[in-house]
């Protein structure tokens, strides 16, 4: 059965947008909120709101936690990460002191029987929306947009007729420290609480950190934070301990506290530490009442008194939520497209960068996992979302991942933030990021002073430039070469799942040769336009010689293999039983012009006929069933699952790429279908439909088309990139914008608005009927008047507002 189910037809050119829908939910009619209105989804259905400090992550049954500086060494709230009950976090009560009926103001932890119910899962936060035993309620949580403060906004309403006597308790679990920690009953030792009646809030301090000190050993130093939850109205009841809030054995379902009218406060050093904050809520019949809870994080307890003083209240709530609106508006105005399809316009507009910038740049967490560091490659490809829409931001992503950098051009793997302890790399694609995204920053702006810039190496504290630190990491590559002259992969090469395929410096890898000339070719480039045309000539020489290697050495007869191992034997060959074919040797050999002109086309025959499945184009093909230590870790997943096998959705977005510069318009339109999530059978798919997942269960999995490990993906930068530049096809080059678009076949029209060097461009992309795109000619005018070819020139374009018009 097909994954891809289509809003009854696909919109023609001239049909309103609409939003796709599912029994579960769908878009607003902009596209900037996903309203859940079945709280029953397959698996819980996710928003990861945060600012550069504070996130917290929340699902449609009103689970999470939240976080500030690192999602994993600096977890406020504690929360147990189950997706099938999905039950632990930060919850609302209701309580009718005349009824005794109890409920929660998100489905979690009661479970109640709505009379309404909407989830609207919102750019910067969420709202839940309900209505029970006629008590209508609205429960906004979001992150202010710079400080490390978390607020819950809430209304409630009395829809009946009746005078209402109720009680709201919130209620939280301390953490305070590393996440996930499976020695809860250890780590709540070292934890404190204090509850301050005047501000209506519980602090709590953890006297112990599971990161080591460097001067005084491991669980030796204290947590660099102090947490209040507090509430903007007076308490009738508090209580610290979690024994007393739940009764013995009781649970978060019915805690028994909430029918008792004496709390025991439980606050110090010698209970079970949360917070839970009692208040009565009278309401006349159709009366209002608003209030609000606001979660503080801050160094001392005298600055979290500071932010409470500022934000305890429901004006100061309403103006942040505001200002959060607004400066994500801003934030995603000045690269706008519009296509024929409502869900990839909405996508590129807002999910895909939303979810680059909260998941993975500021909050790099998910669901699936809370990781909190910066990987070296991952957080340098994400930052690519910045370049048109905030550059600087992309330039001190790559001066922080040259700041990680040893003074022998190897780098971490990836480091934490806080502990600045990190695992240095084996992997000798890391190393060549940071020359990826320097060069498509210097192809966006045009500038060149960022090779300027000057930061230290981690072993060396004597300042470099940019461009010594790219230099040293392609002088590390270049030692790191076998004499066929190809690349070592070492222990592993983006597919960290190759892990043991190269640890005697023996293994080969095609792929990252296909990377590297890639690179070589650019920085020829580069070092030309800064005067350096030795270095220029170097390059271009090292990427013939390159070319040539994996075309001698790594050509299988019908594709290109993946890699060698350190025995000598070969990974993606037709000899293989498992592993056969490998998307990325195929996809970059075409995107980065190492495949002659009938390699490119046998190669991607090869991938339309080995790896493109109904849930989008696999990394492997078939899967490994037997773990082979040769090879690493990857054999060991399950067949089908993640990179054995699955639909690898970062790799999916790079065939995508290949695809259009194939002019393979029918293979664009299936690819893209086939990773858009909004567009899917939920039943089979699982994941949310407004974002990515990072993974899709392959044919070899009984659920094929099933989505997992959503918003920690760095499929979501490049989906976005993709699409602008391949799909749409707007392309940066050195001294000019590229447009070659590459429609699916029923897009007609598109649209897209985006700056570029100072000038504000509005491109109208119209496809002729009849057209065949492997042979179409594109034209384009400038400000209506007609350009040679279709590179619009960047020096035509003085700053202001242009119009482009592209026909093929």
């Amino acid at each position: 059965m097909s994954s891809i189910v289509r809003a009854s037809n696909r919109p023609d050119d001239h049909a309103p947008r609409r939003a796709v829908r599912n029994p579960y939910g769908g878009f607003s009619a902009d596209g900037d909120e996903y309203r859940i209105t079945d709280y029953r989804t397959p698996r819980p259905w996710v928003n990861i709101i945060a600012n550069p400090r504070l996130g917290l992550a929340v699902s449609q049954t009103g689970s999470g936690f939240s976080w500030v500086d690192n999602s994993q060494l600096a977890v406020i709230t504690r929360w147990e990460q189950d997706l099938v009950r999905d039950s632990s976090g930060k919850f609302l009560y209701v309580r009718d002191t005349e009824s005794g009926d109890i409920w929660s103001l998100s489905p979690a932890p009661t479970w109640p029987n709505y009379d309404e119910y909407a989830c609207r899962h919102g750019i910067g936060y969420t709202s839940f929306e309900t209505q029970f035993a006629g008590i209508r309620a609205t429960w906004t949580l979001f992150a202010h947009a710079s400080e490390p403060v978390e607020f819950w906004r809430l209304t409630l309403e009395n829809a009946s007729k009746r005078p209402r006597q109720l009680e709201l308790c919130a209620y939280l679990e301390w953490c305070c420290g590393v996440a996930p920690s499976p020695r809860r009953e250890f780590h709540k030792l070292f934890l404190e609480t204090e509850f301050d009646a005047e501000r209506a809030a519980v602090f709590a301090h953890n006297h112990m950190w599971e990161v080591p000190n460097e001067h005084y050993g491991h669980w030796n130093t204290g947590f660099p934070y102090v947490s209040a939850l507090a509430c903007t109205e007076p308490v009738l009841s508090a209580t610290g301990d979690k024994g007393t809030f739940l009764g013995r054995y009781g649970d978060l379902r019915a805690p028994a506290a909430l029918e008792q009218d004496l709390w025991r406060p439980g606050f110090g050093r010698h209970e079970d530490q949360i917070a839970a904050l009692r208040l009565a809520v009278e309401l006349r019949a159709g009366e209002l009442h608003e209030l609000g809870y606001v979660l503080g994080v801050g160094a001392s307890r005298a600055e979290v008194e500071q932010t409470l003083s500022r934000s305890r209240n429901v004006a100061a709530m309403d103006r942040a939520l505001e200002d959060v609106r607004a400066q994500w508006k801003a934030r995603l105005a000045d690269h706008r497209v519009e296509t024929p399809e409502s869900s990839v316009t909405f996508l590129t507009n807002d999910w895909l960068r939303y979810q680059t910038i909260a998941g993975r740049i500021w909050g790099r967490c998910g669901y699936y996992q809370q990781s909190g560091a910066y990987g070296y490659r991952d957080q340098l490809q994400d930052s690519q979302v910045w370049l048109t829409i905030d550059p600087a931001r992309c330039r001190a992503q790559i001066n922080t991942h040259a700041a990680h950098q040893f003074a022998d051009g190897s780098v971490y793997h990836w480091w934490h933030p806080l502990s600045e302890q990190g695992l240095i790399t084996r992997m000798t694609d890391d190393l060549l990021w940071l020359s990826f995204v320097t060069a498509n920053y210097i192809r966006e702006t045009g500038t060149l002073d960022i090779l300027h810039d000057e930061m230290p190496f981690l072993d060396d504290k004597t300042p470099s430039s940019l461009l010594e630190h790219v230099r040293r990491a392609f002088a590390r590559v270049f030692k790191r070469t076998s004499p066929h002259g190809l690349p070592f992969i070492g222990a592993g090469d983006w597919n960290d799942g190759l892990s043991a395929a190269g640890l005697q410096e023996r293994g080969e890898s095609i792929w990252l040769g296909h990377f590297l000339a890639g690179l070589l070719a650019d920085w020829a480039e580069i070092h030309r336009r800064i005067g350096n045309e030795r270095g220029a000539t170097d390059f271009e020489a090292r990427r013939a010689a390159l070319v040539t290697a994996i075309n001698t050495h790594g050509w299988d007869g019908r594709w290109y293999l993946r890699a060698t191992l350190d025995d000598g034997s070969a990974l993606g060959s037709a000899e293989n039983q498992a592993g056969r074919i490998f998307l990325n040797a195929q996809t970059w050999a075409i995107l980065n012009d190492v495949a002659p002109p009938d390699r490119a086309r046998e190669c991607w025959d090869a991938v339309c006929k080995h790896l493109i499945s109904e849930a989008g184009a696999l990394l492997l093909a078939p899967a490994f069933e037997v773990p082979d230590q040769r090879v690493g870790y990857i054999t060991r997943y399950a067949p089908g699952l993640r990179e054995n096998g699955g639909v690898y959705t970062h790799a999916a977005t790079w065939a995508i790429a290949a695809a259009c510069k194939m002019r393979d318009a029918e293979r664009v339109d299936e690819l893209l279908a086939a990773i858009n999530p909004a567009i899917k059978d939920p039943e089979q798919y699982w994941a949310e439909p407004y974002v990515l997942p990072g993974n899709v269960d392959g044919p070899q999995s009984p659920h094929h088309g099933r989505g997992g490990w959503t918003w920690y993906t760095g499929s979501a930068a490049w989906l976005h990139r993709v699409i602008s530049e391949w799909v749409l096809g707007v392309r940066p080059e050195w001294d000019g914008l590229r447009i070659a678009p590459c429609l699916p076949p029923d897009w007609k029209h598109a649209n897209v608005q985006r700056p570029y060097r100072g000038a504000t461009l509005d491109i109208t992309i119209n496809r002729k009927d009849g057209s065949t795109p492997a042979g179409d000619k594109i034209s384009v005018t400038l400000d209506g008047k007609p350009l040679k070819d279709n590179l619009v020139p960047a020096a035509a374009l003085t700053p202001g507002a242009h119009t482009i018009v592209v026909t093929y």
